[in-house]
């Protein structure tokens, strides 16, 4: 599939924004009743993108939710390469994630990852940014889902547009509302497949000159060469 194909199919998937827009938390059936109580509904539905007090689109990633639905992040999980003394399993892992959100994110969204602090070796890691994404881990005795849904009502009530990735069905029925819009962990690792595909694809081809012999059919170059001599 050539890239312009990739990017129809990934608009396609993922419309404006590259995030997939819930219509309703009707989606989720039985789940409305529940969501219903946390959708404001006089709340105007935010524009993709950039607002006017110049915040870009908030990007919250579920981070063990993502990194548990896709090979691509579970197989590192012990992998201990890096520092085969860390007793922390999920290290290589995070990093991966991290890394990825950051170039699905570029210049597009403010992205924050959130992760069990419960499941780390220090429960009190300091949520430091690292390659331009925010990383939170919930305290003690609080989980991630509460921050996610914390993250994304607080942009909802600002009027913020704002994209959640996590294939975690009690966040769906719970934050999906107005401005929120869903992405699954599987088309995030789609979409991330693809950027890996077309980066390799720009490694791969040969440097080329565009100079206008280089736009020219040989027919063309022929004729011009023809009429120099005659010059």
């Amino acid at each position: 599939m050539g890239k312009k194909s990739r990017q129809k199919a990934k608009a396609k998937r993922f419309g404006e924004g590259s995030a997939k827009p819930i219509v309703s938390a009707q989606t989720y059936g039985a789940g409305n009743a529940f969501a219903s109580a946390f959708v404001n509904e006089s709340v105007v539905d935010p524009a993709r993108g950039t607002n006017s007090r110049g915040e870009r689109e908030l990007l919250v990633v579920d981070g063990y939710n993502v990194i548990h639905a896709s090979p691509r992040y579970e197989k590192l999980i012990f992998d201990r390469s890096d520092d085969p003394y860390s007793n922390d399993v999920y290290d290589r892992a995070r990093t991966a994630l991290i890394a990825d959100v950051a170039a699905f994110a570029l210049r597009r969204y403010d992205p924050v990852i959130v992760f069990d602090g419960a499941g780390n070796v220090s429960a009190d890691r300091p949520n430091l940014p690292q390659a331009g994404v925010c990383i939170e881990f919930s305290p003690t005795g609080v989980s991630a889902d509460t921050v996610v849904q914390r993250l994304c009502t607080e942009a909802r009530e600002a009027g913020r547009a704002c994209s959640v990735v996590t294939s975690d069905g009690t966040i769906q029925a719970t934050v999906m509302g107005k401005g929120v819009t869903r992405i699954s962990a599987r088309m995030f690792v789609e979409e991330i497949r693809q950027v890996d595909v077309d980066v390799a694809e720009a490694e791969a081809a040969p440097d080329i000159k565009l100079t206008l012999g280089s736009r020219l059919s040989a027919d063309t170059l022929s004729k011009l060469q023809a009429l120099r001599n005659r010059m």
